[in-house]
């Protein structure tokens, strides 16, 4: 076959899509004409077809060497610099093809567009406008110039002269997108995802219903994006978000991975894929994924945080406890991070009390007026610090979402001890430090009206929640008893009079009302004694005697574990005492 009939050939083969039989004769005429421009430029072709840029820019400049005055190589050659992420160096490509083609209204319309990609927008509204010059109608140019432009009249426009073209619909909807305003992104989405199989138009349709909470109409669209571009990182992690949220997690981690894969620097990979890690119970792996994390974005607290509970949960405290202060004084507004860390000093303590108290002290010398490092710094020198009504209220407004749960796991035990030592109360009954309600509505009977007191709105508001109370009030104990003296025919305190060391001024102020309160116990104390954690333990003879001198005369005790602490028992009394 001659050379000639060998390259029209390979021409038919490629029009036609046999890539393959092409290249292989295009192949067969450069073993002859090695330089041969033409057939570089249709195998530069071949291979950009296939999505193979970098392949295609060798092609290319080969190419141009062999042909400098043909104006398609250079703007073939643009189109696959401008893929591979080279710029500036396919703005020098389509330039190129303009000098040797002017009227290229094509090469306008691409010189655009790798402007706008790098911000370039005043290079790329004149490009935009030199390719209009061209062809007034040409509407590629013209859509793109009205959306650099912010002209959305424009746009509208171009959508009612060009129904069948989804770029203003698109562009139309990105904006409304943007603005937050997703139900009226929607239907233009729609409509240009019906007029353009485009990856991009799927993955923001899809990031809209997500927003719009419609997750099951999200999940295939990004599925569909994915395949449509196979290298679309944030596709990925969406799919794996959402499977993981659909507890499908072996798909979950399989997109995790192809995430991270296509975007090594993406942060949220790591951490997401890390917490489906943790949720499965897959320590170790989400240790590692966490670390990755954190050393693309050290600078984010929460990832920091995060690790460091992972580390807490392994036991290496030290450790733990130097990511959660980098977290820390880098977003100070968390006051739960301030005492997860006062709890991980406080178990370390236990372990390791010279290390734990001079983390302690560093952290209260750093920062002396923080409610949480100086109520500990105080517990663990065995002092009372002078905000301890400051500190329990901000605990229990931190904790109060979590608190029944938490009481759940460690197996707390006054709330149902205390029903069980007086089922039938009667009358107008106070429920001091009532907290979520938990003994509210346990000893709630037709007989009784509720009234609950207690430091934090929050626990209160969670406590209103269970309607079993009559009142409640955000007040501090000892004043509120005082106040309401003599109103109440009986007064409950489950885990209350563990944060108060001297408690003859409450019972002063409570008699001579019945109540009924827990407290933890331990007879080698001599009276009171503040614990690391910040709570108190009492002697049980020391309680009997402040009983005793409020007036009250019969005194049951009643003893129990309170709860688990550290997997260890809490040992406790319930008194119920009276005149």
């Amino acid at each position: 076959m001659s050379y000639n009939l060998m390259f029209q050939k390979a021409v038919e083969l490629q029009q036609n899509g046999a890539l393959n039989e092409a290249e292989q004769l295009y192949r067969q005429i450069l073993e002859t004409a090695p330089d041969n421009a033409d057939v570089l430029n249709l195998l530069g072709l071949i291979a950009q077809t296939r999505g193979l840029h970098s392949e295609a820019i060798g092609y290319f400049y080969r190419a141009a060497a062999s042909a400098p005055k043909h104006f398609p190589i250079f703007f073939n050659l643009g189109i696959s610099l401008a893929a591979v992420g080279r710029p500036i160096e396919a703005i020098e490509a389509y330039k190129k093809a303009l000098q040797l083609k002017p009227d290229l209204k094509e090469a306008f319309l691409c010189l655009g567009n790798t402007y706008w990609q790098i911000n370039r927008n005043e290079e790329a509204a004149e490009a935009f406008q030199n390719a209009l010059k061209l062809d007034a109608d040409y509407t590629d140019a013209a859509v793109n110039l009205a959306e650099i432009q912010n002209d959305e009249a424009a746009l509208q426009q171009l959508a009612q002269k060009n129904p069948q073209d989804a770029r203003p619909f698109y562009y139309l909807g990105r904006r409304r997108f943007a603005e937050q305003k997703y139900s009226e992104a929607l239907p233009d989405l729609q409509k240009a995802d019906g007029l353009l199989v485009s990856a991009e138009i799927k993955t923001l349709l899809a990031e809209t219903f997500l927003a719009l909470q419609q997750k099951d109409k999200a999940l295939p669209l990004f599925y569909q994006a994915l395949q449509l571009n196979p290298h679309d990182a944030e596709a990925a992690l969406h799919i794996a978000d959402l499977e993981a949220e659909n507890q499908n997690f072996g798909e979950a981690e399989k997109y995790y991975k192809k995430a991270a894969e296509l975007n090594p620097e993406s942060v949220q990979a790591h951490a997401n894929y890390a917490n489906m890690l943790c949720k499965r119970k897959r320590t170790l792996e989400a240790l590692e994924e966490y670390r990755a994390a954190v050393r693309l974005a050290p600078e984010q607290p929460e990832l920091s945080y995060n690790l460091a509970i992972i580390l807490k949960t392994l036991e290496d405290y030290e450790q733990a406890l130097a990511l959660m202060f980098n977290a820390f004084y880098l977003a100070q507004q968390h006051a739960d991070w301030s005492l997860n860390i006062a709890e991980t000093i406080v178990i370390f303590y236990d372990k390791a009390p010279e290390k734990a108290l001079k983390i302690a002290e560093n952290w209260y010398n750093k920062m002396p007026e923080n409610i949480v490092s100086k109520h500990l710094w105080a517990a663990l020198n065995g002092k009372t610090a002078d905000n301890e009504t400051e500190y329990n209220r901000l605990l229990f407004d931190v904790f109060a979402e979590n608190y029944e749960q938490t009481l759940q796991n460690i197996g707390y035990s006054a709330a149902a001890k205390i029903a069980e030592i007086a089922p039938d109360l009667s009358g107008k009954i106070l429920d001091l430090g009532c907290g979520t309600g938990l003994t509210g509505a346990k000893i709630k009977n037709p007989a009784n009206e509720l009234y609950g007191i207690d430091l934090s709105a929050a626990m209160l508001k969670a406590a209103k929640a269970k309607n079993v109370y009559k009142k409640l009030e955000q007040a501090e104990a000892a004043t509120y008893l005082l106040q309401h003296k003599n109103e109440f025919s009986a007064i409950t305190a489950a885990d209350v009079f563990c944060y108060f060391g001297d408690l003859q001024p409450l019972l002063d102020a409570a008699a001579p009302t019945r109540i009924i309160f827990s407290a933890e116990t331990d007879g080698q104390t001599e009276n009171y004694k503040i614990q690391p954690n910040g709570r108190y333990k009492h002697n049980p003879l020391y309680i009997e005697n402040v009983l005793k001198q409020a007036g009250y005369q019969n005194i049951k005790k009643h003893p129990l574990i309170l709860r688990q602490e550290n997997g260890k028992d809490v040992n406790g009394m319930i008194f119920d005492a009276s005149f």
